[in-house]
């Protein structure tokens, strides 16, 4: 058997709470940002390895998204493309046998190397100022004396090139700030990330009234139909709207990389922990943004770590509950599942080169 290998007798189940090596899963996530935030790499490599062997892909792109955006956005501008590119490869491999099976994911190289340079490349990106979030009070912010002294757009003009009817009209002027804000003749990044907030906010008012809070469906959105009606896309029409005024493909390109990248797995939960997605969408019709920054400085240095990462899931390997079934396997190099999966991928690409009738 291979010595860096995972062969763990235990079952997805086994890892709601705890990582591979019987950690606190909400630990390691804090962890592993923190050492990303200081670009220590080993321990980052060490602790995304933990995730990816309890099967918690999910859990790391989540953290991966939220390092991205609250701390490195316009610091690395072609970030966002770059991570809907490796999203997709990683979906491409899910996708290709390992369906139900994500577990089986940690011993699968490509995986493993996708999920270390994703990691040096997070690492290694210069930061930005940290996003934080405004508050909002439902005493205060809903008042209609404090809501009209934050009042700033000139008409409503604004808000008509994206609000469709069916829309819940308490958001229109909502919407025409935020649309003002992010406007080209404005650019005012705070104020228009206090809309989003009131936004937010306005839907948790309506939960608490039990209240129904959604728009027009916008089919453009690639989420699930049950969740193509919430109101947060009112402010995604906004910002892609927005984007194609730029006239600049490589803008429009990013602003599409960040809602893909918000609406992956989407549930009205994802909201607020994805908000920085949309806070970062706003820096980049905001402020001014250098495209000339290289994704990676050091190409050849990741390409080293990427092909060490074996190293640590040796070690990793040490805390794994294995089978007393070991000594049936020796010599055996490859699962089943590994040859199903190849020859899924040998089929793939045979389509390619099949002549079409």
């Amino acid at each position: 058997m291979n010595e860096n290998e995972i062969n763990d007798s235990r079952t997805i189940n086994n890892f709601k709470n705890k990582t591979f090596s019987k950690f606190s899963k909400t630990k390691v996530k804090n962890e592993l940002i923190s050492c990303l935030y200081n670009s220590n790499i080993e321990p980052s490599c060490y602790w995304s390895v933990e995730l990816i062997c309890a099967g918690q892909f999910q859990d790391i792109w989540e953290v991966l998204l939220f390092y991205m955006s609250k701390y490195i956005h316009l610091g690395n501008p072609k970030l966002p493309i770059y991570i809907e590119m490796r999203f997709t490869n990683f979906k491409n491999i899910v996708s290709n046998g390992y369906i139900d099976n994500e577990l089986a994911l940690r011993n699968n190289s490509k995986i493993r190397k996708l999920f270390s340079e994703l990691i040096c490349i997070l690492c290694y990106s210069r930061k930005k100022h940290a996003f934080e979030s405004l508050a909002i009070k439902d005493n205060i912010d809903f008042d209609i004396t404090t809501l009209t002294n934050k009042l700033k757009a000139p008409n409503i003009t604004f808000a008509q090139e994206v609000f469709q009817k069916g829309d819940p009209k308490e958001l229109f002027i909502a919407i025409n700030e935020f649309a003002y804000n992010i406007s080209k003749s404005t650019k005012d990044t705070t104020s228009a990330c206090y809309w989003v907030e009131w936004v937010l906010q306005y839907d948790v008012i309506c939960k608490k009234k039990k209240i129904i809070s959604q728009c027009a469906r916008r089919t453009f959105i690639p989420v699930e139909q049950r969740y193509q009606m919430d109101t947060i896309w009112i402010i995604w029409d906004s910002l892609i709207c927005e984007s194609k005024k730029m006239k600049d493909v490589l803008f429009n390109k990013t602003i599409m990389a960040l809602l893909n990248l918000y609406c992956i797995k989407f549930t009205p939960g994802c909201k607020r922990r994805r908000k920085y997605i949309i806070y970062s969408a706003i820096n980049f019709l905001t402020e001014n943004v250098d495209f000339n920054i290289p994704l990676v400085e050091n190409k050849k240095f990741i390409e080293n770590i990427s092909n060490k990462i074996n190293i640590i899931y040796k070690e990793v390997k040490k805390n794994e509950i294995t089978p007393q079934t070991d000594y049936l396997f020796e010599g055996i190099e490859r699962s089943n599942l590994d040859k199903t999966v190849e020859k899924i991928e040998k089929m793939n690409n045979m389509e390619k080169y099949v002549p079409r009738s």
